[in-house]
């Protein structure tokens, strides 16, 4: 086994247009690509925050209890039931977007490339800002890390 087809993975930022991003077919060498490779990021990261935000608020509005395994919803004039079930399973694949896309951002950010780095990062304090907008946001304790958001009801 030889060492001649293996590709070394910088572990230094460096700002450069010639970066994979994902997959060995995502490979922009030029700055067009890499631009907008740039804002798919950015809209990622928006993604992702409004995947935690969603998550948020679906736990906060499905927190009345109802007998029978049932809960009871906020709806618009009146409670509709969903099954326990019904409701892990959605409240799951949220969970599961929201850590896919934290996962594909950590990545991107391991790359060691400044410019996904400052994409990233301004794609979630963007997402940030606009999801996170509501007054019972800032009262909830929120523990972050770059693939998942744990979400804390006081």
């Amino acid at each position: 086994m030889g060492h001649d087809n293996m590709m070394m993975m910088p572990m230094w930022f460096m700002w450069t247009v010639d970066t994979i991003l994902w997959f060995h077919s995502w490979h922009p060498t030029s700055l067009l690509p890499y631009l907008g490779s740039c804002l798919l990021l950015v809209g990622f990261a928006i993604l992702h925050e409004a995947l935690a935000s969603w998550r948020v608020s679906f736990a906060k509005s499905n927190t009345h209890t109802a007998p029978h395994g049932y809960v009871a919803v906020a709806g618009s004039e009146r409670f509709k039931e969903k099954s326990l079930l019904q409701l892990r399973v959605q409240n799951s694949l949220l969970y599961t977007a929201n850590i896919t896309t934290g996962y594909m951002l950590m990545l991107a950010v391991m790359s060691f490339n400044v410019g996904y780095f400052l994409s990233v990062v301004a794609g979630m304090g963007l997402g940030h800002f606009l999801f996170f907008n509501k007054p019972w946001h800032l009262e909830m304790a929120r523990v972050d890390a770059c693939c998942e958001t744990t979400v804390g009801m006081s």
